[in-house]
């Protein structure tokens, strides 16, 4: 019979141990297949969130239909904070429109705080800054950042009369989502005449919260999918994709602009205006320096500032947000700069101006 194998057989069957362990003497080839090498150009910022915002014709009857559905859940939102629970929207797409429209809809004659979460230089303190300075209109706040929360709970305690709809796009931003923010973000919600409304968009974002902070935010989850590109929520964040003409794209300009007062944002206007008109007379320099003697005189001949102080304080928050690079020229000279080309610097102020 055949059916019994051979020694010999077997032998050449099973592979010897050093066989099985040996490695390969070829070289390994990394391929040079790289996003460098495509023909295809990276697309301006432009470009890129025209077609992330583009839908089809088709689509936009069912995600308005959707939209308006949401819409009328406003009325809910309102009963649930006056009940004392914080809303926290959650789903695909984004939220910023419709809680714009919440905003508009249902808290016109009301003292609201809208905070930008996905802000890149965003900071806790700014954000108590605001609170205190324009909603307490308080004087003599202290620096630290409990205690500036200590006076504002105790300011909203005593005074039953006195409250706050505090909106935050995106709570679990890349600046928040820290214990020690969202342990301020808590304390706050935890106040009965502060009523949170917050969006979330990361699938983790529960897990930033323990127990004790979701016993102080007092969620109740609401299910907004909108089917809406994040255009906003994703103007400062870097793409391979993107040819990036400045250190600031517009939309991420735009964004921190409104964010600041009406005289940071003419004292910004003016460093705008000097940079566009000196490179239109001509000047080779791709970025030209405002000297900060110039501006400050400027700045106070349009009432803007009072002292010298005071600009440097509003340049502070230049520097930190990034619209304004600071250097020294040779002579030691103090000189300011938006780094940003020269089209996209004209286009906004364009858009500012109209």
């Amino acid at each position: 019979m055949s059916d019994e194998i051979s020694d010999s057989s077997v032998a050449t069957a099973v592979p010897e141990m050093e066989d099985y362990f040996s490695r390969s003497s070829s070289k390994a080839v990394t391929s040079n297949h790289t996003l460098n090498r495509l023909k295809t150009p990276r697309l301006a910022q432009g470009r890129l969130q025209h077609l992330l915002g583009k839908i089809e014709p088709s689509h936009k009857n069912a995600i308005n239909s959707l939209c308006k559905e949401h819409e009328s859940q406003f009325h809910k939102w309102m009963l649930a904070l006056r009940e004392g629970f914080s809303v926290i929207l959650y789903g695909v797409g984004s939220k910023r429109i419709l809680l714009q429209r919440f905003q508009d809809e249902c808290l016109q004659d009301k003292p609201v705080l809208m905070v930008n979460g996905f802000f890149p230089s965003l900071t806790i303190k700014e954000m108590l800054d605001c609170i205190t300075d324009d909603i307490l209109e308080l004087e003599n706040c202290p620096v630290n950042v409990h205690e500036c929360i200590d006076r504002i709970e105790s300011e909203f305690r005593s005074d039953p009369q006195l409250e706050l709809y505090f909106i935050v796009h995106n709570i679990d931003g890349p600046t928040l989502h820290t214990h020690k923010n969202q342990e301020i973000l808590s304390r706050l919600a935890r106040v009965d005449n502060i009523h949170l409304v917050a969006s979330v968009d990361h699938i983790n974002a529960p897990l930033i919260w323990d127990q004790k902070k979701l016993s102080r935010f007092n969620f109740l989850w609401w299910d907004v999918t909108s089917l809406l590109p994040y255009t906003s929520e994703t103007s400062f964040e870097t793409s391979m994709l993107v040819q990036h003409s400045g250190a600031v794209a517009l939309a991420s300009l735009r964004n921190v602009f409104q964010s600041l007062t009406s005289n940071a944002r003419q004292i910004f206007l003016i460093v705008a205006r000097y940079q566009l008109n000196n490179k239109f007379k001509g000047f080779k320099d791709p970025i030209l320096s405002l000297p900060f003697r110039d501006l400050y005189w400027q700045c106070r001949e349009s009432l803007l500032v009072s002292s010298d102080l005071a600009l440097r304080a509003q340049l502070t928050e230049f520097l930190d947000h990034h619209l304004v690079k600071y250097r020294r020229s040779i002579d030691g000279s103090e000189l300011l700069n938006i780094p940003v080309d020269h089209a996209t610097l004209t286009q906004f102020v364009d858009q500012q101006e109209k």
